[in-house]
């Protein structure tokens, strides 16, 4: 419980030090936000475009889609946001900065994951903010269960953390500065359209081996169903990030022992 709260803590310290940072090139921050909500609107642009032409994706009306995709897009944001530096682990060992965070006694995912913030995925946040508020009342969505929204939200972040930290790992086995951290941004796209429309192989892949299909559309299915549908389906969200996370770390931190200096 003392780790927790010093982590917590040291978290916060964190958080504001890098608020700061982002904010001193405050006209910076601001294009970043505007051309990343621009670059958003302009992908959706193709939900609307397809339902131009369907009625409906697998069953899927368009307030539901709307619903999927603006969740998806939060949670994505969140990671972007807050733990897109698990996709720097070769920049951080090229550079050396990699074995001052292990010289420190803090865990060194800890670390990377709280080095710095994107100002872009601000941007992103807004627009899957605003797509979710306009889908919740659209599909009249109003009831207490909307409080345990923020809470998939973050976990559903966590499983796009877990999946870029996973990537990282082949760098402590390569001589090269490569890595597969940044495949998170292309399995995104996955999770803007329902689970359903991809065969079965890749469902069970996207749900089992990498579980993606709870940083969306599982949690979203009990809210698009107008809460006919199991709150367990939701509730299972926080429970499977948790446990792949730590998965995740146990798996991280064991290939670290595989490190080597580059001596930069």
């Amino acid at each position: 419980m003392k780790n927790i709260l010093t982590y917590y803590k040291l978290y916060i310290d964190y958080f504001k030090i890098n608020l700061k940072s982002v904010m001193v090139y405050d006209y910076d921050f601001l294009i970043g936000v505007i051309s990343l909500i621009i670059k958003n609107i302009m992908n959706f642009i193709i939900i609307i475009f397809i339902f131009n032409l369907l009625d409906n994706i697998d069953g899927w009306t368009f307030d539901q889609i709307l619903f999927l995709y603006g969740f998806n897009t939060v949670s994505y944001s969140l990671w972007h946001c807050f733990f897109v530096n698990t996709i720097s682990l070769s920049y951080y060992i090229k550079t050396g900065i990699f074995d001052r965070f292990l010289l420190r006694p803090v865990q060194p995912i800890f670390q990377i994951m709280t080095d710095n913030f994107d100002e872009d995925g601000w941007g992103q946040l807004i627009f899957g903010l605003v797509l979710l508020v306009i889908a919740i009342f659209r599909l009249r969505l109003f009831s207490i269960y909307l409080l345990l929204l923020p809470i998939l939200l973050v976990s559903a972040s966590l499983i796009y953390a877990s999946i870029s930290l996973l990537g990282s790992i082949t760098i402590f086995y390569t001589l090269e500065n490569t890595d597969f951290s940044d495949l998170v941004m292309e399995l995104q796209d996955f999770g803007k359209y329902p689970l359903s429309i991809y065969s079965g192989f890749l469902r069970i892949i996207l749900t089992v081996v990498i579980p993606l299909g709870f940083a969306a559309y599982y949690p979203s299915l009990f809210y698009i169903t107008n809460y006919q549908a199991s709150i367990g389906v939701a509730l299972i969200t926080p429970i499977v990030s948790i446990i792949f996370f730590y998965v995740t770390c146990c798996i991280w931190n064991k290939s670290l022992k595989a490190y080597t200096s580059t001596g930069s």
